[in-house]
Formats: C-alpha cells, sequence, structure tokens
C-alpha cells in the first residue's frame, strides 16, 4: 500500500525546502506528452504545472526533477534509454543515479511506478530502488529512508 493516500506534492515540496521555478507551459507538457506516449502520472504533471523543475537537497538522498527542456534532451541523446526504452527519465541525484518512470505497464495507483537506477549500469532489473509514485518518492526522501 501506498504511503501517499490524501497527501498533496506541492505541499509536501513547498514545506520541506523547495523553491519553485517558472511553470511549464501548456504547450511544454503537450510535447512532453506526445513524445513519450503517454499521459502523465497526476503527481509529475502538477509538479511541472507549478515549477518546471525542482531540487530537494537537505536529505540523505537529493532529488533533482529535470525542467521538461532536459527530460527532452535526455530522451534525444537515446543513450540512457538503451537498457530501459520504456521509462521516462525525469531526474537525478546530481551523482550518477536517475529517478525514471517506469512506463511498461500502470500499477494500482493509475501511474507508474519511480525507479532508480546508476547511469552506467541501466537496466530494469538492476533498479536499486522502486515505489508506486513521485509523491511517494518524495516521503521516502524527507523521511531519510535509504533509496540508494
Amino acid at each position: 500500500m501506498s504511503m501517499e493516500q490524501n497527501v498533496n506534492i506541492l505541499e509536501l515540496l513547498s514545506k520541506n525546502g523547495w523553491t519553485p521555478r517558472k511553470p511549464a507551459t501548456e504547450e511544454e507538457i503537450r510535447r512532453l506528452k506526445e513524445t513519450f506516449k503517454v499521459e502523465l502520472p497526476e503527481d509529475y504533471e502538477q509538479v511541472l504545472t507549478a515549477s518546471n523543475g525542482c531540487s530537494l537537497y537537505r536529505f540523505k538522498t537529493p532529488l533533482i526533477v529535470y525542467s521538461i527542456i532536459e527530460v527532452l534532451a535526455l530522451f534525444r541523446e537515446h543513450d540512457l534509454y538503451e537498457n530501459i526504452p520504456q521509462s521516462l527519465i525525469f531526474g537525478g541525484d546530481g551523482g550518477g543515479t536517475v529517478y525514471c518512470f517506469d512506463l511498461r505497464s500502470e500499477n494500482s495507483l493509475d501511474s507508474y511506478d519511480v525507479f532508480f537506477v546508476r547511469e552506467d549500469d541501466t537496466g530494469y532489473d538492476k533498479a536499486i530502488f522502486r515505489t508506486p509514485s513521485l509523491t511517494d518518492t518524495v516521503l521516502k526522501i524527507i523521511n531519510n529512508e535509504k533509496i540508494n
């Protein structure tokens, strides 16, 4: 069962040291959805609508949510997607690991699992950490749970 019931991702981020950037435009969000041919997880789209990228650094594991232009640039490079082709890399920790949505199938929350994998050793079977949503990932980070 997910820890995130009744948790608002934007409130959670705001209470934990997140400083919002300029919001993503509707056009940027549409382009992201079209590129990956998916509806974005609700909590991820809420973050993008409020801030086109963000970061949390006060915790054991940092979270850097990339801007849409960064996500699309990574996708065009293809090298990180070689072993995880049905993923959307949306962030990292600034130290060689990336956060990804597993787009192979929706989970019980009508979302996509988030997994954390090293950039130099990608693969679905090499995930260091897996959780059912971005909100759940943020909760684990602010609770300083070991995820890397």
